[in-house]
């Protein structure tokens, strides 16, 4: 499994590579909604990131090991 440092990481990749592919785009329709793909990801990257995303994941991992065993 991913750090969360990681996951944000790989969102971000993930976002400028959608950024890279917009760029390459002629129809402008097309572009935007890559755009707002590229945003969704960055949305993604940034919750990742976020102390409280991290403490939940913590908790629910915690729950599913005391769960596991």
């Amino acid at each position: 499994m991913l750090s969360m440092s990681d996951e944000a990481s790989v969102w971000r990749d993930r976002a400028e590579q959608a950024r890279e592919t917009a760029d390459l785009l002629s129809d402008p329709g097309a572009r935007d909604a890559v755009l707002q793909v590229a945003e969704t990801f960055e949305r993604l990257a940034r919750a990742a990131a976020n102390p409280v995303t991290i403490r939940r994941r913590e908790l629910i991992r915690q729950r599913h090991n005391t769960h596991a065993n």
